[in-house]
């Protein structure tokens, strides 16, 4: 790649390819799928005239992917999951695709790159260091093969992505990684995430079969996620109050959920909590935008899209004061400590019976949310790539 290659991808040319790997785009994905989606989507609209090939696993090419004019699809049958056919894979199979695709880059947004040298330049995407900050909140096995594959990625790569400046001084405390090798690209709400007048709302919460008014909290069933601080909490709202509000919990159940499933059963307020293992996209956006609170008081997140989410559908949100979560929420909401069920209590509390200041945050969410775009996520991850194909390009001239 030569100077003027540089030059062109730097001003909107056509002169560079990026390959993706999107095999984490599934069906029912959490976390590395859905933001790896909207990095995609971004990357399509907001790019110009950039160029983009990527490889999923068979059948789950996104309809709207595979319209871009921009946009070529390879379709695997090689489960990034299966051990250690997927890492091999990786370090043969995918390097031929990228070269026959005639790619400058590849990207690796679900935190696997080949670890071999390649001809073209590499990117990753660390989302998180749950595993290295939070690590029985794994089973040993698979947390140590996080904490291999994080590494070797990251010295691997010639950048890295993260969603948050947190992540990024984990990524530098737990693997030793020059700061100055690291991008921070935020990720955004989509945009079919959004308010309901009051009337819409009645119409879908009758729709749905949803209580008048509730608290809400999307989150996956595990430790980390922090429900059982969240149930005691809501457990002292209603016994100190005559508050009417249930409390409804999206997640499904994941490593180490039977006590947080107990504790939901044997709750004295039971019939007050509703957990619904999936919602489809459609309900999930009618469950945030009618939801009087959202909640999401997890020990650790790498950026915490949900908060995001609630706020761009006009939700007030309450979440912990940890790891990258006031970064997200900045002053449109409220920070408490999450190992403290009398703490966020008080804080429901306070904030359910003060109609004035629950308009106020409603306001500063969505201000806040308008702040990540995903016009933003794009021109930071086009940065980040600049500075790879940048060093590339030193490399060779030396």
């Amino acid at each position: 790649m030569n100077q003027t290659d540089v030059y062109l991808f730097m001003t909107g040319g056509n002169a560079v390819k990026i390959f993706l790997d999107l095999r984490c785009i599934l069906p029912g994905m959490s976390g590395v799928g859905i933001s790896a989606r909207l990095l995609t989507e971004a990357l399509l609209t907001h790019t110009g005239n950039h160029e983009f090939a990527a490889v999923f696993l068979r059948g789950n090419v996104p309809d709207s992917f595979a319209a871009a004019p921009n946009f070529e699809a390879v379709e695997t049958d090689a489960d990034y999951e299966h051990h250690p056919a997927g890492e091999l894979w990786l370090n043969t199979s995918l390097l031929t695709l990228v070269r026959q695709s005639g790619a400058d880059l590849l990207h690796g947004p679900a935190f696997l790159i080949p670890w071999r040298k390649t001809p073209f330049r590499k990117i990753v995407t660390i989302q998180d260091l749950i595993a290295f900050r939070l690590p029985a909140t794994y089973p040993l096995k698979f947390r140590k093969y996080l904490q291999w594959m994080t590494r070797l990625s990251a010295r691997s790569a010639d950048r890295i992505i993260v969603p948050s400046e947190n992540t990024r001084r984990d990524l530098v405390d737990t693997c030793g990684i020059d700061p100055a090798k690291i991008d921070v690209v935020p990720y955004y709400a989509h945009s079919r995430f959004k308010p309901l007048s009051e009337q819409q709302q009645g119409k879908r919460r009758s729709a749905l079969g949803l209580p008048a008014k509730y608290l809400l909290c999307v989150a996956a069933l595990e430790r980390r996620k922090n429900h059982l601080t969240l149930i005691e909490a809501f457990e002292i709202l209603k016994t100190r109050t005559d508050l009417p509000h249930k409390l409804i919990l999206v997640g499904q159940p994941g490593y180490n959920s039977r006590k947080i499933l107990r504790k939901i059963s044997s709750s004295r307020f039971a019939k007050d909590i509703i957990h619904f293992p999936h919602k489809s996209q459609a309900e999930l956006c009618d469950l945030y935008a009618c939801a009087e609170l959202f909640i999401f008081p997890s020990f650790y997140e790498g950026f915490g899209l949900p908060i995001l989410e609630a706020m761009a559908s006009g939700t007030p949100v309450i979440a912990a004061d940890t790891s990258c979560l006031p970064e997200v929420v900045g002053e449109a909401g409220i920070l408490v400590q999450p190992d403290s069920a009398p703490v966020l209590a008080e804080a429901l509390m306070s904030l359910l019976r003060d109609s004035e200041r629950l308009q106020s945050l409603r306001e500063k969410g969505l201000k806040r949310a308008a702040q990540f775009s995903p016009e933003r996520t794009a021109s930071l991850t086009i940065s980040a790539y600049e500075k790879a194909l940048s060093v590339g390009h030193q490399k060779k001239r030396e």
